[in-house]
């Protein structure tokens, strides 16, 4: 079977497809470049990579011409999928639970592009067979979002197999409370003792709090991306960086400003003052989260090293959630922004998503809720009504 296998090339990490020969399977690897040449996440290429090996491995079971496919075959690909990799159109006596719809979507949607990109690279016809194409004047065409080597002309492509995700369900958050049983077993001050504990991480949990700032997007973060409040508000600058050698990539490339508080500022600052302590040459390009007791001092902090913190603090506190990850900060935050009355355009530019219509999805929950609460108030409604007559 056809296996995705992982490649490092000095300091950097990618991945190709091999074929049950162990070769590199050609077409999957022009598209695979095509995808680093136009700086797609490696996340991206990861999946993508995993899910054209299912599909190769599909095609090499049932001795199919990839250049030669169809919608039929397509179907039993998602079947296969939905089947975890088995026949389906065998019986299995044990079988296994179903591969969750967003696994299979993945999947699906890596082995589509892969032939709208040979359709044009190499003419490759069958993804004329994948799609239909919706007129453009038509509304749905209008609501639709194009994607990417669509057609050239007016209307829009629509997938012949469709989309079907499980229901989702809200994104999970952390209570104030559990947010500072996090922060104070990072570290805590003490009257007349001072910080005890891992300032650093204090620091780090506080940031995720205020700023909904992802794990990648912190870590990142130099010093000269901190502006302290000198007569100002303070604020960070969220810089289009990746490190492949952490494996950490800014979601989108897109910079943005992010104002923070006083207290996190002051925060910051007394952070300073145990780098220069630690001994540490603080530099305009150093990154602000770095070793400090464990690996190489000074060198940048990596994720493994949050997460195996994360692992000890579970085991010291088992009655917080245990499936939590640094991210819940994150939908935490945006939580308690839309629940405050903020305007969703100004949570959506907080949290760098790339649409409104990610902000209003993820947490319709929480804008619903925020709506009802308002129509509950009808009476006053009315009142203003009269007053404008």
């Amino acid at each position: 079977m056809a296996v995705r296998q992982r490649v490092v090339i000095g300091e950097e990490a990618t991945y190709v497809v091999l074929d049950r020969q162990w070769r590199v399977v050609e077409p999957v690897e022009v598209y695979l470049e095509y995808l680093r040449q136009e700086k797609y996440s490696p996340n991206t290429v990861r999946l993508y990579a995993y899910g054209l090996a299912q599909w190769w491995s599909m095609l090499e079971d049932r001795g199919l011409d990839w250049r030669r496919v169809g919608v039929d075959d397509l179907a039993s690909f998602v079947r296969r999928l939905r089947n975890r990799g088995s026949d389906p159109t065998v019986v299995a006596l044990r079988p296994e639970k179903a591969a969750a719809s967003s696994t299979v979507d993945v999947s699906l949607t890596s082995v589509l592009s892969f032939y709208r990109h040979h359709a044009i690279v190499t003419g490759v016809p069958a993804a004329r067979q994948f799609y239909e194409h919706v007129k453009g004047g038509s509304m749905e065409a209008h609501r639709r979002y194009a994607s990417f080597l669509g057609h050239l002309g007016g209307g829009q492509d629509r997938r012949v197999i469709g989309r079907r995700r499980d229901p989702k369900a809200p994104p999970p958050f952390l209570t104030p409370k559990q947010v500072a049983v996090i922060k104070d077993d990072a570290g805590r001050f003490e009257s007349g003792a001072g910080w005890r504990g891992d300032l650093r991480l204090r620091l780090f949990w506080t940031l995720l709090e205020e700023t909904g700032l992802r794990l990648a997007e912190a870590l990142l973060l130099r010093h000269r991306d901190w502006q302290p409040g000198t007569g100002t508000t303070a604020f960070l600058e969220v810089q289009p960086l990746e490190d492949r050698r952490r494996r950490l990539r800014v979601k989108n490339q897109r910079y943005r400003r992010i104002y923070l508080s006083d207290e996190l500022d002051d925060l910051y600052g007394e952070y300073l003052f145990l780098l220069v302590e630690q001994g540490l040459d603080v530099q305009d390009d150093l990154p602000v989260f770095v070793n400090l007791y464990r690996g190489e001092f000074g060198r940048p902090l990596r994720p493994e090293t949050v997460y195996d913190w994360i692992d000890g603090f579970k085991k010291r506190h088992p009655l917080l959630p245990g499936a939590w990850t640094p991210h819940w900060f994150r939908h935490s935050h945006a939580t308690a922004l839309l629940l405050a009355g903020v305007p969703e355009h100004v949570v959506q530019r907080r949290l760098g998503h790339s649409d409104i219509h990610t902000l209003l999805t993820t947490y319709a929950h929480v804008t619903e809720d925020a709506a009802m609460r308002a129509a509950a108030d009808w009476k006053s409604l009315v009142a203003r009504w009269g007053a404008a007559a």
